[in-house]
């Protein structure tokens, strides 16, 4: 994988996970959503959890990446390859959240 590759969809990943989890622009949905929620949901926990949710945001940005790259593949298995490449991903976001200020 090209380095700007790796880093692009690292940031895609980090993005889409921090725009869910905690930008102001989705507080009021995130809030209506949790409101529903029973007390103590999983679900609730998943929308408000940088860690627990970029592993969802990571499965299918890594098998787009599997896809559409052009790269050559470690395993050449799908199966091996996405998941290997998801769980990099959601690890190096939670990274990301720890650098963030106020995290």
């Amino acid at each position: 994988m090209r380095l700007i590759e790796i880093v692009v969809v690292l940031f895609a990943v980090a993005r889409v996970t921090r725009l869910v989890t905690a930008d102001e622009i989705t507080r009021r949905p995130r809030e209506a959503i949790v409101k529903r929620l029973p007390e103590g949901s999983p679900y609730a926990y998943l929308l408000l959890c940088r860690w627990c949710l970029s592993v969802w945001v990571a499965a299918p940005v890594a098998t787009a990446w599997w896809h559409m790259s052009d790269l050559s593949r470690w395993s050449g298995y799908w199966w091996v390859d996405v998941p290997t490449v998801a769980l990099a991903l959601s690890y190096a976001t939670g990274l990301l959240v720890r650098a963030e200020p106020g995290e």
